[in-house]
């Protein structure tokens, strides 16, 4: 028999139903999505680079993002054109 620690975790309403359609999508539940988003952190965590060093949680981390996913896309800059080519100089040569 494995031993398990039961955590708990305060969320918003809408983020709570949020998860529960998604697991319904998936038919699992949410404990056990939450379960999985535990066991793959740790490489997660190790696989980003952070700004600072460190990951940063919580809400101001979760403000951060929604602001980075609802700004306006910027512009890609444009890449620098290509050096321009020589023309080839051919010799005529008498065989």
């Amino acid at each position: 028999m494995r031993t398990v620690r039961n955590i708990t975790v305060a969320v918003e309403p809408e983020l709570y139903r949020q998860t529960r359609r998604i697991a319904a999508d998936y038919d699992t539940t949410v404990t056990d999505m939450v379960r999985f988003l535990l066991l793959v952190l740790p490489e997660a965590v190790k696989a980003v680079r952070y700004p600072g060093g460190r990951p940063q949680f919580g809400l101001a981390a979760a403000r951060a993002a929604h602001a980075a996913a609802s700004a306006p896309p910027q512009p890609r800059p444009r890449p620098p054109p290509p050096p321009p080519r020589k023309k080839a100089k051919f010799r005529s040569v008498r065989l």
